[in-house]
């Protein structure tokens, strides 16, 4: 794989993270607001989507990082 190629699969990667924090967040703040689920159940569930949330959020900044790493390595097949 050419240094390009991975950084093409890269930023794809992280855009991919990006557009999953909204979506876990999302539902985060309805809070199962119609939903028949049981109160403890439901804190669980948040507990579980903060969670995600904040771990895509962890892997958006590696892959920036790493992105960077990349573009300045002299490297070119990885």
């Amino acid at each position: 794989m050419t240094k390009d190629e991975l950084i093409a699969r890269l930023n794809q990667l992280h855009n991919e993270e990006e557009l999953a924090i909204p979506i876990y967040t999302k539902h985060l703040e309805s809070t199962f607001f119609l939903s028949r689920i049981k109160p403890e159940a439901k804190k669980e569930i948040q507990e579980m989507l903060l969670t995600l949330a904040m771990e895509s959020e962890v892997h958006a900044r590696m892959f920036d990082a790493t992105i960077k790493k990349v573009q300045e390595s002299k490297r070119d097949v990885y």
